[in-house]
C-alpha cells in the first residue's frame, strides 16, 4: 500500500493528459489501413443492405482506439462476443494522430480527404451510396465528424461544385461535447486547474512523503515535517510550469480551442446543425460517484484501447469489457481516512506533549523538548490535515472544471419595505412584504417603499461521464436521444458494457434505419 501511494500523483497527472500520444510497433491490427486489400472481410458491396461506417476517435487517439469494437462487429473468428452479432458492413477505424495541431475545419479536410476518402475509393467501396454509409464518433471524434458533415455542404467553388467530397450521411456520437468542453476553458494558463494541480502536488505528496517516514522510525526521527515540506515546496515550485504544459499539450491542443464553451467556431458548427438535415444520434455516459476517481481509474489503471498492445486486457478479448472501476476510488477512500486519522493522531500526541511540558516547568530543558515535540507533531498534523483536504474536496473541485458543478443565483420574489401613513396622530409604521414584481410593491398609505430583491445561492450539479456534462453531450438540434449509459465514465464509453447495448440497438434500427445494419 505504501508503495502504490507514492504512485498515486503521477498517475493524477497522468490522467490528466486524456490519451497519451506515442507511437505503436506492436498490434494486434494493422497500423493503418491500406486501401489497396481489406485485412478482415470480403464483403458482398451488392447486397441492398450493405453498408459503409467510418470509426472517429477523440482526443489523442489512434486506430486502436475504436479498433476492437469496429473489428467484432465485422468479423469473430475464434472468439465470439456474447450479444453483440456480426454485421453486414465493413468499417475503417481511421487515425488523425500527429495532426492535431490543425483546426477544426483543416483537421476535417485532413480527415475527410486523406483518410475517409482514401479508403472509400478503393474499388471495393467506392459504388456503395454515401447516403448509406455513416459516422461513430467517440468524443472530440464527433467534432471532427460535424465539421467534415459542415464542409461537405459548404465547400463549393463559383461554379458550384463540392470540394469536399462526401462520405457518410449520418452520425452517431459517443460523449462528444456537442456544446462544448468546459475543461478547456478551465485548464488555460493562469485558470483554476493550474493552481489545483500545483496545491495537489504540494499537499498530497507531503502527506505521502509524511506517511512514508512515520512508516520507518529511523527515517521520522532525521526527517522532520519542516523538511518534507521544505522538499515538497521546491519540488512543487514551478510545478504548473513543468505539467501544466503538459496537461496543455494534450487537452488544450489547437482543434480541442475550436470546441471550448463559446468557442467562435463551435458556435458556427451549432448555427449550421439548426438547419442540416443529417440524422445524428448522441449517446451519453453518466458516471457514478466520485467522477474524477472513476475517469483516473480508467485512464491510468487499465489498458487503454489507444494501446496496440492489449497483452493480459480484457479488452484482447472481449472489447466491451472496460466494466469496472472501483479499484482507485476505494484506494483513495482508504487513503483519506488513513490522513484524516494521522491528522488525529498527531494533534492527540502534541496535545500530551503540551501537557507533559507544563509538568515539567521545573526542568526548562525537558519541558523545551517536550515543547519541541508537540510541536513537531504538530507540523505533522498539519501535513495530514492538507492531503486530507485535498484529496476530500478533488472530486468537487474537478466536476466545477467540467462545468458539472456551478454556483447559481435564483430570483424568488422582492422585498417590499414601506413606511405606512396611520392617519392622524397615530404616526407611522414600517412594513414589509415579499412581493412577486416591484409594481406590486404600492401598499395603501405609503409614504415611501423600498423594494430589492430576495435571492437565494443554490449549487447545481449536473450529471456528467466525468469529462462532458450531460447537457453538453445531447446538444445536438433535433438529434434523437437514446437511453443513457448508465455508470460509464468518458473513456469506457468506447468499450464498456453499455457500449455494446447501445451498438446494438443502433444497428437493430432502433434509432433509425439510417444506422440500421444487417446481421450476417
Amino acid at each position: 500500500m505504501k508503495l502504490r501511494s507514492l504512485f498515486i500523483l503521477s498517475l493524477l497527472m497522468n490522467s490528466l493528459l486524456a490519451q497519451v500520444d506515442y507511437i505503436s510497433t506492436d498490434s494486434l491490427r494493422m497500423i493503418d489501413f491500406n486501401p489497396d486489400i481489406n485485412p478482415l472481410v470480403n464483403p458482398d458491396t451488392g447486397q441492398a443492405g450493405f453498408k459503409l461506417v467510418f470509426w472517429v476517435h477523440g482526443l489523442a487517439g489512434n486506430q486502436h482506439s475504436w479498433g476492437r469494437v469496429q473489428e467484432v462487429t465485422e468479423v469473430q473468428i475464434g472468439n465470439p462476443i456474447p450479444g453483440y452479432p456480426v454485421r453486414n458492413v465493413a468499417g475503417y477505424a481511421l487515425s488523425y494522430q500527429g495532426e492535431e495541431y490543425r483546426r477544426i475545419f483543416g483537421l476535417a479536410t485532413f480527415v475527410n480527404n486523406s483518410k475517409m476518402g482514401i479508403w472509400r475509393n478503393n474499388p471495393l467501396y467506392d459504388t456503395v451510396a454515401v447516403a448509406k454509409n455513416f459516422a461513430i464518433a467517440h468524443s472530440q471524434g464527433g467534432i471532427v465528424s460535424r465539421a467534415i458533415r459542415y464542409q461537405n455542404v459548404n465547400d463549393t467553388n463559383a461554379a458550384g461544385v463540392h470540394l469536399s467530397p462526401a462520405h457518410f450521411s449520418h452520425l452517431a456520437t459517443f460523449g462528444t461535447p456537442n456544446g462544448g468542453a468546459n475543461i478547456i476553458n478551465t485548464t488555460a494558463t493562469g485558470g483554476p486547474v493550474q493552481a489545483w494541480i500545483d496545491d495537489g502536488c504540494r499537499f498530497f505528496s507531503a502527506g505521502v512523503v509524511q506517511d512514508f517516514t512515520n512508516s520507518k522510525w529511523w527515517l521520522g526521527a532525521i526527517i522532520t515535517p519542516a523538511m518534507i515540506s521544505s522538499f515538497t515546496n521546491k519540488a512543487c515550485d514551478g510545478f504548473d510550469k513543468l505539467v501544466l504544459p503538459m496537461l496543455v499539450s494534450s487537452i488544450r491542443k489547437p482543434v480541442g480551442m475550436d470546441y471550448a464553451m463559446e468557442a467562435p467556431n463551435l458556435n458556427e458548427l451549432k448555427s449550421f446543425a439548426q438547419q442540416d438535415d443529417m440524422k445524428v444520434v448522441t449517446f451519453y455516459g453518466v458516471e457514478q460517484e466520485p467522477v474524477f476517481w472513476r475517469v483516473v481509474h480508467t485512464m491510468t489503471n487499465t489498458a487503454d484501447t489507444d494501446s496496440s498492445n492489449l497483452s493480459g486486457s480484457i479488452l484482447a478479448t472481449n472489447p466491451f469489457g472496460l466494466v469496472s472501476d472501483q479499484e482507485l476510488p476505494d484506494t483513495i477512500n482508504y487513503m483519506y481516512h488513513d490522513f484524516v486519522a494521522q491528522k488525529n493522531a498527531q494533534n492527540t500526541i502534541a496535545r500530551n506533549y503540551r501537557v507533559l511540558a507544563a509538568l515539567h516547568f521545573m526542568h526548562p530543558t525537558t519541558a523545551y523538548g517536550l515543547s519541541a515535540m508537540a510541536k513537531n507533531a504538530s507540523n505533522k498534523a498539519i501535513i495530514y490535515n492538507g492531503a486530507a483536504h485535498w484529496l476530500g474536496q478533488a472530486n468537487m473541485n474537478w466536476k466545477r472544471f467540467i462545468g458539472a458543478r456551478r454556483d447559481t443565483t435564483i430570483l424568488e420574489g422582492y422585498y417590499c419595505e414601506c413606511l405606512i401613513d396611520l392617519g392622524g396622530t397615530q404616526g407611522y409604521s414600517f412594513t414589509q412584504t415579499i412581493v412577486q414584481t416591484p409594481l406590486e410593491c404600492n401598499p395603501p398609505n405609503a409614504v415611501n417603499c423600498f423594494v430589492s430583491p430576495k435571492v437565494s445561492h443554490q449549487v447545481i450539479e449536473e450529471p456528467n461521464d466525468g469529462v462532458v456534462t450531460v447537457s453538453s453531450q445531447t446538444d445536438y438540434p433535433n438529434a434523437e436521444i437514446p437511453t443513457k449509459m448508465e455508470n460509464t465514465n468518458h473513456m469506457q464509453e468506447r468499450n464498456h458494457e453499455q457500449t455494446r447495448l447501445r451498438l446494438n440497438e443502433l444497428f437493430n434500427g432502433d434509432w433509425g434505419n439510417e444506422f440500421k445494419l444487417d446481421e450476417k
